[in-house]
């Protein structure tokens, strides 16, 4: 009778320490804020940083330029970025329209970081950001750029050491392509990534998550109700999608007695 009480409770304990096991895996798995759907990066962009490499993450800055009305929820979203990524701080500066797209004086606040090439990470707009506004921009970038290389190429020049211009590491300017990050009145608002730091596509990402979009929900920003409804009428077509899937259908019999 003892070795059968013994047998109960162990078998009561195992089950305790199944439960706790999967209920801990649960649990630290829905802490992780995911990606509602993949998000499409250049090709010169790193892939987006997992939950695993959050944690080993060096301490960072990132600089970001924006609109002055943008003021309000992307403080709200800062804040919950750097809950995400401890080791990341965010240094917002919020300019009027006219002086956004500019690299001159982004950040009095720090030294321009000669080897990126620019003193801010990354500009986002209240508005939409077409070619033709990025042209300027593009532009101010590349004559940083090139000023760095030439920099460089005199220094190691310096001391009668001669450098082919062959073996000068010259970088070159990051191509610049927004990327629409919500929706306000139709009308598409988006951001441009300056630089190569990690920081600016993590936060490029964290905007376009169900955590940031959420948030810029409640300031009447939306974009992620839109890419909701697309999947929606990929795996499940919607009335709208199948009446124009019926719209588009040739009745077989019709076309061949239209074809005689």
């Amino acid at each position: 009778m003892r070795d059968y009480k013994l047998l109960l409770a162990g078998l009561i304990l195992l089950l305790l320490i199944i439960f706790i096991a999967i209920f801990t895996w649960l649990w630290s798995s829905n802490r992780k804020n995911i990606d509602p759907l993949p998000i499409m990066a250049n090709a010169n962009e790193s892939s987006a940083t997992t939950q695993d490499e959050v944690n080993t993450l060096t301490d960072s800055t990132l600089y970001i330029k924006a609109e002055e009305d943008l003021q309000a929820p992307l403080d709200d979203i800062i804040v919950s970025f750097e809950s995400r990524y401890p080791h990341v701080q965010v240094v917002p500066s919020y300019v009027p329209a006219s002086d956004l797209l500019t690299l001159s004086n982004a950040n009095p606040s720090h030294d321009k970081r000669s080897e990126l090439g620019a003193d801010i990470d990354m500009i986002i707009a209240n508005d939409s950001l077409s070619a033709d506004r990025l042209t300027p921009l593009q532009a101010e970038l590349k004559a940083a750029q090139d000023k760095i290389n030439q920099d460089k190429a005199n220094i190691s020049n310096t001391d009668d050491k001669k450098v082919d211009a062959a073996e000068t590491d010259n970088a070159e300017a990051r191509t610049l392509n927004s990327f629409s990050y919500a929706l306000r009145d139709k009308q598409a608002l988006e951001g441009v990534i300056l630089t190569e730091n990690t920081a600016a596509i993590n936060f490029r990402n964290f905007l376009l998550s169900s955590t940031g979009q959420d948030i810029l929900a409640k300031y009447d920003y939306y974009n992620i109700e839109g890419y909701k409804n697309s999947v929606n009428d990929l795996f499940n077509p919607t009335s709208r999608t199948q009446e124009a899937s019926n719209a588009n259908t040739v009745n077989v019999a019709d076309a061949l007695s239209n074809g005689n």
